[in-house]
């Protein structure tokens, strides 16, 4: 995969970055990503190619920017959520952070047509990964603050799981319908509560009758 050239330093040339990456992502709503090429965004985002080029190598480039900078903003709804006051049950909260990640299926420009008709881009599998994992340790600790989870290896394993499955639920959700399918939203959130706090002979919960 071709790379980014090179990450901007000055703010001038962190503002045309945050335009060509604004001007594709509005692109994506309506064109899909055979027919997106760099004169096409260079147009949208109102700088030349030669400017276009001096920080992205191509398309392909431009929108694995894209994706790392939603990739980010998930780990920060994450993290604002997970680090205020938490409400009364476990599945409230999960309620709360899917409804955070279903509002980027519905407003985030790009990002649904990106999320299932853009490229597979193999450099941000691992970025992906790591960011799976930000967020599992972030869910893992906002059960242990707020919710009598154990604060063991098992139960990180647990929320990492939970995340995975969460994610592939909301892909489920969206892939019919662009506002989301509200059973399985609210599925989600109990099928990963009921996972995450089900009892086992190591995990130090009682059984339920």
């Amino acid at each position: 995969m071709a790379e980014q050239v090179h990450t901007p330093q000055q703010q001038r040339s962190r503002e045309k970055v945050a335009l060509i990456l604004e001007a594709t992502a509005r692109l994506l709503e309506t064109t899909s990503y055979d027919e997106l090429g760099t004169k096409l965004i260079a147009a949208e985002a109102g700088v030349s190619v030669g400017v276009l080029y001096r920080y992205f190598a191509d398309k392909e480039a431009i929108v694995a920017a894209l994706v790392r900078r939603w990739l980010e903003m998930d780990v920060r709804i994450t993290e604002r959520i997970t680090e205020e006051p938490l409400p009364p049950r476990s599945q409230e909260l999960l309620e709360k952070l899917l409804a955070a990640y279903a509002d980027r299926f519905r407003t985030e420009r790009g990002y649904r047509r990106v999320w299932y008709h853009g490229p597979r881009i193999d450099a941000l599998r691992a970025y992906s990964r790591q960011t799976d994992l930000h967020i599992a340790e972030s869910v893992h600790k906002a059960l242990v603050r707020g919710y009598a989870m154990p604060d063991t290896e098992q139960f990180r394993r647990r929320a990492r799981i939970a995340v995975e499955v969460g994610g592939n639920l909301l892909d489920l959700a969206f892939r019919e319908s662009a506002e989301g399918d509200p059973e399985i939203l609210a599925d989600a959130a109990l099928m990963m509560d009921r996972y995450l706090f089900a009892p086992s002979a190591e995990s130090g919960f009682p059984g339920t009758a």
